[in-house]
């Protein structure tokens, strides 16, 4: 009988052990906030991503996208050249969906490390823009894109990513014109496409 009471006790004891030591375990979360530096194709910013919940982040940014030759959604009249900046704004709740699996898998997290699904908000605004050709006329415009993207970390402070999406852009103060007279067509709104790859510093 006092075999059988120890070794209950000593199950018991174990089991508690375990469990203690499963509710010390941290579950799988997105950084509380970042802030960095990220440069990529045809721009440049500055972003920010805080802490939602364990796998929801709110991702906000400003920068500055290039556009060159060949490039030019935003122009709505005069010739497709020289260099054009404009003022890039925007909010982009991410769900980082497959952190715990990762974790399970013995990779990193570190950073919001992990695969995304993503809601874009941005905006272009052309009073905070600049040109080396004076004939090119920027569209203010606000874009809706579902996306998915992965971002990786790379040391401790170097970051990449990489995404794609499809949604609709709003033009605000002005209709994009496209074709050549007499068959052009204006538009208030138009399809887009969203595709990302950047590199950037966390600080």
């Amino acid at each position: 009988m006092r075999i059988i009471f120890i070794t209950f006790f000593g199950l018991l004891f174990v089991y508690q052990a375990s469990a203690q030591d499963q509710s010390n375990l941290a579950p799988a979360s997105v950084e509380k906030s970042i802030y960095g530096i990220q440069t990529g194709f045809l721009g440049a910013w500055l972003y920010n991503e805080s802490r939602l919940s364990n796998e929801f982040a709110l991702r906000s940014q400003v920068g500055f996208d290039f556009r060159i030759e060949g490039f030019g959604e935003f122009e709505s009249f005069g010739p497709n050249d020289g260099f054009y900046g404009i003022l890039h704004l925007s909010l982009e709740p991410r769900w980082y969906y497959n952190l715990e699996k990762r974790l399970k898998k013995g990779k990193t997290i570190d950073r919001n490390s992990g695969n995304f699904i993503a809601l874009l908000v941005s905006s272009n605004l052309e009073s905070v823009s600049f040109t080396s050709n004076d004939r090119i006329e920027s569209l203010d415009q606000i874009r809706f894109v579902p996306k998915w993207g992965i971002r990786r970390s790379l040391g401790k402070h170097i970051s990449y990513e990489a995404g794609f999406g499809f949604g609709y852009a709003f033009f605000l103060n002005n209709t994009e014109r496209t074709g050549f007279f007499p068959f052009r067509d204006e538009r208030n709104s138009d399809f887009t496409v969203d595709i990302h790859l950047r590199i950037g510093f966390d600080l």
